[in-house]
């Protein structure tokens, strides 16, 4: 019990140790307008949208477009698009003028609630900008993972682990092993069958706490609310399901306990198949509502639907019947450790040992699929808190299968062929208690992944396409949005001029400031030249469809100064493919 403690204390320590900020939600990816610009008077948009790079929970979605006076600008109600990642509203006209667009969503993948907030301007008829934008582009946040979230889902997992292990073991290895003679005959069959029965029935029972919890929690106490919320979120869903599922568990595993009391072993199995089918429902349900699920698993170029799910309830039932296999020998370990019950460890302990042995296989080919689904990289198992709690799992999974391996090839067949096999059963129990501890110690780190964004999905959040050049000592910087990789599509092109000398703002240009693109590829393609809009300060920005042709493009960005010789920074960007 020490060992457990303390293995679930350095989990818990782990949790404190994360890098960054333990927040899970839908990040912000994208958004009409972006973030930053400044457009034409006679371009006011008539809506605004934001994309999140997770599926939005319905009816979850609000809007604030408010001036600098605080008038507000939007018409609800908020629309979603068809894969639900994107949410709009329509625009009152708007007028010059700076407008920040202040947005809410909850996930319909982890039912977190995220917020965040961005700023856009819109020049008056002579070209000015009436203001200035605040610094800092868009944001995105969401409430820092609950501790209580993390507990519920442990909970869950090591009740739903419990409840499945017990009833696998009571129908598959206890009960056939009490068709031999010699374990008929033992006190142990039917008092160690009781105890089986129970681990089951109280799994049950924790199972269904924990998702009546989770329930409470993101339906109630942290979430909209009502019926609709429920139909509408992939994971609320599935958190109801999961209750009514554990419901039915536990009717089912207290009745076979009330009966094991009364009855021969014989007599309960078809309870506990019973038992098991729930049990592996559940982990069918589950995973529906994971980000597993809601995450395409892409092999060069084709997406492969669905395979998310199968390796995440692969994953979860190998761990569940292992660590619930666990959990009942050890509940039961004063039946199986004493000489008279050797008869009935051989046979329950040497079947759990093969079934352990293809359990491993389970988690290790799930794991590895799930790894490459929501980690994506290397790079990402050391950047982000996610990658780190799948390194730790890891760490203990390796000596989990030690302890596994030895029990299977070295203490069961001592057990069946030593003198005193007794004494390799309860050297086998005493190891099965530190192979306990560290599955539960794995679960309280499934409950944390579980919790957690992704890896795959905190790394593939905007990642702005920048380059540089330096002129006469002035650095200019420039932003293309959206990550230019197709022709003939619109691309924000933002301007920072700063010194390189100190990197603070120069402010010294011209709104006489110009950008010239011309194609390397197509030599016949005459060249476009454009004004710039700015400059407002140190930045500068257009957004164009110039760049119509795949292949090489060569900017000249012409920025006259006040305090002397045109900049002229040259760029140059290829692209691939024509849209």
């Amino acid at each position: 019990m020490n060992r457990s403690v303390l293995l679930l204390g350095a989990a818990l320590f782990l949790v404190a140790l994360l890098p960054g900020p333990a927040t899970a939600h839908a990040n912000y990816v994208s958004s009409d307008p972006l973030p930053d610009a400044i457009l034409p008077y006679n371009s006011t948009p008539t809506s605004v949208s934001v994309t999140l790079s997770q599926a939005i929970e319905a009816n979850s979605a609000t809007f604030d477009v408010t001036n600098g006076t605080g008038a507000r600008f939007d018409l609800p109600p908020v629309s979603p698009s068809s894969d639900g990642r994107t949410m709009s509203v329509r625009l009152n006209a708007t007028g010059p003028g700076i407008f920040t667009v202040a947005w809410t969503a909850t996930s319909a993948v982890d039912g977190h609630f995220t917020a965040g907030s961005f700023a856009y301007g819109v020049q008056d008829a002579s070209g000015n900008l009436p203001g200035s934008l605040p610094p800092g582009g868009a944001t995105s946040i969401g409430a820092p993972v609950s501790p209580f979230e993390i507990g519920l889902r442990f909970v869950g997992f090591f009740g739903l682990a419990a409840a499945l292990g017990a009833a696998v073991i009571g129908a598959f290895m206890w009960i056939p092993a009490g068709r031999d003679p010699d374990v008929n005959a033992t006190p142990a069959y039917g008092l160690g069958f009781q105890v089986v029965t129970n681990v089951a029935r109280a799994g049950a029972f924790l199972f269904a706490l924990a998702f009546a919890g989770l329930f409470l929690l993101t339906d109630v106490l942290e979430g909209s609310g009502g019926a609709g919320s429920i139909l509408g979120s992939t994971y609320k869903l599935s958190v109801v399901l999961s209750l009514a599922l554990g419901a039915a568990l536990f009717v089912v595993l207290s009745d076979a306990f009330s009966r094991s009391r009364k009855q021969a072993p014989e007599a309960v199995r078809r309870h506990l198949l019973i038992g098991a089918i729930l049990g592996i429902a559940a982990i069918g349900i589950g995973v529906a509502g994971t980000h597993a699920a809601a995450t395409d698993f892409v092999l060069i170029e084709f997406t492969l639907p669905g395979v998310g799910v199968v390796a995440d309830a692969a994953h979860i039932l190998g761990v569940t019947l292992w660590v619930g296999g666990l959990v009942t020998i050890f509940a039961a370990r004063s039946f199986l450790r004493e000489p008279a019950s050797v008869p009935i460890a051989r046979i329950v302990i040497g079947r759990f040992s093969r079934m352990a042995a293809y359990c491993v296989g389970l988690v290790l080919l799930g794991g590895f699929i799930l790894a490459l689904l929501l980690v994506g990289s290397v790079d990402a198992l050391f950047r982000f808190g996610y990658g780190w709690v799948v390194l730790a799992k890891v760490a203990l999974f390796a000596p989990m299968v030690a302890f596994g391996a030895y029990n299977r090839y070295r203490l069961v067949p001592r057990g069946s062929e030593a003198s005193e096999p007794a004494a390799a059963f309860r050297q086998l129990t005493r190891n099965v208690r530190n192979e306990t501890a560290l599955g539960a110690t794995i679960l309280v780190l499934a409950a944390l992944l579980a919790s957690l964004t992704p890896a795959i999905s905190v790394a593939a959040g905007p990642q702005p396409f920048t380059l540089d050049d330096t002129v006469s000592g002035i650095r200019v910087h420039l932003v293309v949005t959206p990550t230019p990789t197709i022709a003939n599509r619109s691309y924000a092109l933002e301007f920072y001029l700063s010194y390189a000398s100190n990197g603070s703002d120069y402010n010294g240009g011209k709104n006489t400031s110009k950008i010239t693109f011309r194609s390397l590829t197509n030599i016949g393609l005459p060249p476009t030249t454009l004004a710039l809009i700015g400059p407002h300060g140190n930045h500068l920005i257009i957004t164009t469809f110039a760049m119509s042709q795949p292949g090489t493009w060569r900017i000249d960005a012409d920025i006259p100064r006040v305090d002397g010789f045109d900049l002229i920074a040259t760029f140059h960007i290829a692209l691939t493919g024509a849209g």
